[in-house]
């Protein structure tokens, strides 16, 4: 991921379509059959193993074919396959698979494509303050490293910067500046803010998906009986590092304050410092 205490940044992220060719999308409208549908659009970390789990007797996935997407989003990023090949992929993944729940970070990537061809489809964007985010992200990362794919796709969507001096302890465990990680959470749940209606949208924050469980079922036409909280707690990370104590403090809350706003003061108002967020603790209760 880094090299001599730098950052290579590959190109710059863009998430969705690009304007002509989301313009393009709309006036030549494809639409999926008719059915109940819910798509997580949250970004990883935020609760989106958890959300994809709190249905039960319904077709529902978790990042199903995850590499083939992110190929796809990589294809069209690097403009090997166009939007209507990324569209293609969408609905025939969509047809052959019949999920009703599909959660995943990816589906940002193709919300725009998501929203125009299922209509009748709801969205749910998990959402986490950024601090707790990013000592998520960052532990993930030094617990799992990423197969190929997804370290492309970490590239993609986190190398942005070089590492400041403050951030030395980032580049001693391979990680990218935080300049990366805070940009793209900024980034995806503005996307998500832009694409989706309104009324299609329902925001909710990591801690609250239990107790809105039956709220987003009856948005998305399931009934409450398919409601399953029994696998609430399942999804922790056993072993957090402590990577944020490695940075100073100041530094964090610049740079949190720089690349988050205006939805970090909008969404997670009381949550001001890392310790607001329960930084300092370091308890064992990360979230997929």
């Amino acid at each position: 991921m880094t090299s001599g205490g730098t950052t290579a940044v590959v190109h710059d992220m863009h998430i969705g379509l690009r304007p002509d060719d989301l313009a393009a999308c709309r006036a030549d409208p494809v639409r999926l059959a008719a059915r109940p549908r819910l798509y997580g659009i949250g970004p990883g970390k935020t609760g989106t193993n958890v959300l994809a789990s709190t249905f039960t007797g319904l077709a529902a996935a978790h990042e199903p074919e995850a590499a083939a997407v992110i190929e796809s989003i990589l294809g069209y990023a690097a403009g090997r396959i166009d939007w209507r090949g990324l569209r293609a992929f969408v609905a025939e993944r969509d047809r052959r698979l019949g999920l009703a729940v599909d959660v995943s970070n990816l589906n940002v990537f193709l919300v725009d494509i998501l929203v125009e061809v299922s209509p009748d489809a709801a969205f749910v964007l998990t959402v986490r303050d950024p601090y707790s985010w990013l000592d998520s992200i960052l532990n993930h990362y030094l617990r799992r490293p990423p197969t190929a794919v997804w370290r492309a796709f970490a590239e993609h969507r986190f190398a942005r910067e070089q590492h400041p001096p403050e951030e030395s302890g980032l580049v001693a465990a391979g990680l990218f500046p935080l300049a990366g990680y805070l940009s793209y959470w900024r980034a995806h749940i503005q996307k998500a803010f832009a694409a989706v209606p309104a009324e299609r949208l329902i925001v909710v924050r990591t801690d609250r998906i239990a107790a809105e469980a039956e709220r987003i079922a009856a948005r998305a036409g399931f009934a409450a009986a398919h409601v399953d909280r029994s696998r609430i707690n399942e999804y922790r990370n056993p072993d957090k590092r402590p990577i944020l104590r490695q940075i100073p403090h100041g530094h964090l809350v610049e740079q949190v304050r720089r690349h988050c706003e205006p939805f970090a003061s909008r969404l997670f108002p009381e949550i001001r410092s890392p310790e607001d967020a329960g930084i300092a603790l370091h308890e064992s209760a990360d979230r997929s």
